[in-house]
């Protein structure tokens, strides 16, 4: 399984998608924020990243460019409850993958498969 860092301002939220993430066997790391998260990413990182996109501090998109920025092959999942019309925008800044809040367990799982997947190169391009 993955090391995941789940990138949210919303506690309940990240605490969700970690407890889902844990349950099938990945390991998860938290940070409440981009600027804690790049933090963390920095000194440890992750096969996946799971980032919000409306956050204070430092937004979502911010964090994926600074992400991309610094990190070659880093794998980007965007998630958004409050602000799911930038979703597509993510995906420009270098998110592989976007989905709307609530995340359903099931669909993160196959996300996150997906993700590790096409940064591997083991499927060709997706739609």
């Amino acid at each position: 399984m993955a090391t995941v860092l789940v990138i949210d301002d919303d506690e309940v939220s990240r605490l969700a998608v970690g407890s889902a993430l844990e349950a099938n066997g990945h390991e998860v790391h938290y940070a409440p924020n981009g600027e804690v998260g790049l933090e963390f990413y920095a000194k440890s990182p992750s096969d996946v990243v799971i980032v919000d996109l409306a956050m204070p501090v430092m937004n979502g998109l911010r964090t994926i460019q600074e992400l991309r920025e610094n990190y070659t092959g880093v794998r980007i999942i965007a998630i958004s409850g409050v602000s799911p019309e930038q979703l597509p925008l993510a995906e420009d800044y270098g998110a592989l993958k976007s989905m709307a809040k609530p995340v359903n367990p099931a669909e993160m799982q196959q996300a996150i498969e997906e993700v590790m997947r096409r940064s591997m190169g083991w499927e060709g391009q997706m739609d």
